[in-house]
């Protein structure tokens, strides 16, 4: 399971006034389906293209705000990673 730091997060701002937080990983290979941040974990659920994420991404950071989960983004080079905490 990989461990990031709260240090290591940005703002990504989305549509409006939806920000969550991201951390960029462009020095490892691929995030694993679990991580941990801080001392929370979180799972994945879905990637996104960079390109055209507008379309698809916030509406599925505000169902799972909806929903009651917190939300957290992993970006790589060409795709935006969606976890949730559990």
């Amino acid at each position: 399971m990989m461990q990031f730091e709260d240090t290591e997060l940005e703002e990504l701002p989305l549509d409006g006034d939806l920000v969550v937080p991201r951390i960029r990983m462009t020095t490892y290979g691929l995030p694993d389906i679990e991580i941990m941040l801080g001392d929370r974990q979180y799972e994945y659920q879905r990637s996104y293209p960079i390109k055209g994420h507008m379309a698809t991404l916030p509406k599925a950071v505000r169902e799972g705000l909806a929903a009651g989960k917190t939300p957290l983004v992993i970006e790589r080079s060409e795709r935006f990673y969606l976890y949730f905490q559990k």
